[in-house]
């Protein structure tokens, strides 16, 4: 007698982008912080027309990530207390939208945004 098991496998596939634009949304509710730092666009990008998501690198290995952001902050933020809200943000807010572990966040300040 054979036994018929049925086996489903299960796989989700996130875009790089989505990710980033998780991160994006993430730090723009942070006091202090401008924005993402831009990056220049790659002749691809401008031939596609495709949106740069700014300065944001994510690494990614079993379901485990790693993620380095570039940002502007506002002339009078704290550096370091902007630095270490913005990793607790990233890792919150991936985590919780999108059940992965953020094992680190990397933080470089680029630069300064002065208003008038």
């Amino acid at each position: 007698m054979s036994e018929n098991t049925n086996k489903v496998e299960k796989s989700l596939h996130i875009n790089q982008d989505v990710i980033a634009q998780i991160i994006t949304n993430s730090i723009t509710e942070i006091d202090g912080v401008y924005g993402v730092a831009p990056v220049m666009k790659t002749p691809r990008q401008i031939w596609l027309r495709q949106e740069s998501m700014g300065n944001i690198r994510i690494g990614l290995v079993d379901d485990v990530l790693s993620v380095s952001i570039g940002v502007i902050l506002n002339n009078g933020t704290n550096a370091i207390a902007a630095a270490e809200q913005i990793q607790e943000q990233i890792k919150s807010s991936v985590q919780t939208m999108l059940g992965l572990t953020v094992a680190k966040v990397n933080v470089t300040v680029c630069g300064v945004h002065f208003t008038e």
